[in-house]
């Protein structure tokens, strides 16, 4: 039953309660100095798509969140108090940066390069069984992968058959031997009584877990932030080990209250332009190849000066290259470090690879939205996108949350952290808290109505940027990207924006072209093949018949 709710404000102010609850979050007193003020009314769900979900509040309350923990800590640090304003009406636009306006670079729009034409990208497709799969490759390289183990070409007739040819059960198994992307659409039945659905469940939308210091408790900690600051997070060094959405959208939330964020590339990885002209905003990017030593010295080497961690790349990524979290805190006892997965970092499926859409899949948020509508079968949320950007809010909320806890003196900065958000969490979190169902409509929501975002315009090294504005408003410290707004992809040096650390750009030789196409293409081509041979061995296989 729907919570009987009189105001807008109360439905606001209750949803940002509980979800600074989820996030153990304890702020100073509202008063006249410090607090959120909602100055215009939630907008119609006809107006935002949001007839299942509140698009409204779940592109809003995430950011606000982190503005005003932001504020707390700015306060924390010797700076005045501040209020925090958001506009309702603009909210719905900040779950996927297209859904109110169209990015641009140069008064054109940001190119799609290798997006159209791939039959992965927004399909669901019924099994033989007549269930429900999304499979993901949001990259050309996962696109190869898919068709050599389906054995099919990338048309989507090819693939929609060959899906059709697979038991659910017997796909799903296949795939996470293969390790490729993909999930069946769960209902809120199948998914209470999932493993993983119930080990998430267990959990807050961003776990973080204390780890025990391998310092002395009255050791100097010579990276304790300063007080007396002019920005929330000034001095702050992040290291994102990021790519796609989540990731650097939580660098980006960082970077937007002050802190130095450099975001590292791997030499030959790919990126599509219109994620990383948002989701980096506010980011200095470079590349490093971890393959080289010179390069695996460069990163512990800023593993050392930085006071958070953010990587969204599967466990043994970074392990294999020397960066575990246990070899991280060696480096850096006080390091905050954040791993973002798709299903978190217990259970099952924590190696299970996968994007925004197997969260949407597997919480069942795509059952939710299809229920009621045609023949009810599972419907993609609106926009592209929904847990990515606010999986990145959330992550950002949870390392805020223990940068709090340090300058209130809750915590010593000598003990190291682990902060684990998932995609599948967010989409948990967005059907907990975000549901349009959840309260009764409020009286006073008459005679408001959705707005585009603001978008602000300037200058890059890319050209002449038009995007969003970010939605929250601080009265002393408003948000801007004052380190960094965009530079060319992977182009800055491998150092803190803001920082002039030396850093010898020579000391490893470029790889010649031959030398790359084997170490980096060459394994490629051998993955295709052995997904061929595992894709044919499984459909092959006795126990499938």
């Amino acid at each position: 039953m729907p919570t009987e709710v009189s105001t807008f404000r109360q439905i606001v102010e209750q949803t940002l309660q509980d979800v600074l609850d989820d996030f153990g979050i304890k702020l100073p007193s509202q008063d006249q100095h410090f607090g959120v003020d909602f100055p215009h009314p939630i907008p119609p769900p006809e107006e935002t798509n949001s007839e299942k979900l509140n698009l409204s509040l779940v592109g809003a309350i995430p950011a606000c969140a982190n503005a005003i923990v932001a504020a707390a800590i700015f306060q924390g640090r010797g700076g005045g108090a501040q209020r925090v304003e958001i506009d309702l009406r603009r909210g719905h636009n900040y779950i996927d940066p297209d859904i109110g306006m169209t990015p641009s670079l140069n008064g054109q729009e940001i190119p799609l390069d290798v997006v159209f034409g791939n039959s992965f990208l927004k399909n669901i497709y019924e099994t033989k069984d007549h269930k429900y799969a999304v499979l993901s490759a949001v990259y050309v390289d996962l696109v190869y992968q898919w068709t050599a183990f389906l054995g099919c070409s990338v048309a989507q007739s090819d693939v929609a058959e060959a899906v059709k040819s697979w038991n659910a059960a017997h796909l799903v198994e296949a795939a996470a031997a293969a390790g490729l992307p993909m999930a069946i659409c769960q209902t809120e039945e199948t998914w209470k009584l999932h493993a993983q659905g119930v080990e998430l469940g267990k959990k807050p939308w961003a776990p973080v877990e204390k780890v025990p210091s391998v310092l002395a408790e009255n050791a100097s900690i010579p990276l304790a932030l300063p007080p007396h600051t002019a920005r929330p997070l000034s001095g702050l060094r992040v290291l994102c080990l990021t790519h796609a959405i989540a990731g650097p959208s939580a660098g980006r939330t960082l970077a937007e209250h002050g802190a130095s964020v450099l975001q590292i590339m791997f030499a030959h990885g790919f990126e599509h332009l219109f994620v990383y002209s948002y989701a980096s905003l506010g980011l200095s990017t470079a590349r490093l190849n971890l393959h080289k030593e010179a390069h695996r010295a460069r990163l512990q080497a800023l593993v050392k000066d930085a006071h958070v961690w953010i990587d969204s790349y599967r466990p043994d990524a970074t392990a294999k290259f020397g960066f575990s979290n246990s070899d991280l805190h060696h480096i850096n006892a006080s390091l905050i470090i954040c791993r973002v997965t798709c299903y978190g970092t217990s259970g099952s499926w924590k190696a299970k690879p996968g994007f925004d859409m197997q969260g949407s899949s597997s919480s069942r948020m795509m059952a939710l939205i299809g229920q009621g509508v045609g023949d009810g079968r599972p419907q993609w949320p609106p926009g592209m996108v929904i847990n990515d950007y606010t999986t990145g809010y959330a992550a950002a909320s949870a390392i805020q949350s223990i940068i709090l806890k340090r300058v209130q003196g809750e915590v010593g900065a000598q003990h190291g952290w682990l902060v684990t958000p998932s995609l599948t969490g967010t989409a948990m979190a967005i059907l907990k808290y975000f549901k349009t169902s959840r309260f009764s409509p409020p009286a006073d929501q008459e005679g408001s109505h959705a707005l585009p975002p603001e978008t602000p315009e300037g200058t890059t090294n890319l050209g002449y940027l038009e995007t969003l504005a970010p939605l929250p408003k601080l009265s002393v410290t408003p948000i801007s990207y004052e380190l960094e707004l965009l530079g060319p992809m992977g182009s800055a040096l491998s150092r803190f924006p803001g920082y002039d650390t030396e850093y010898d750009s020579e000391a490893a030789i470029p790889m010649k072209k031959e030398d790359v196409a084997e170490q980096v293409g060459a394994p490629k081509v051998r993955r295709l093949e052995e997904l061929r041979r595992l894709g044919k061995a499984y459909k092959e296989s006795k126990k499938w018949t």
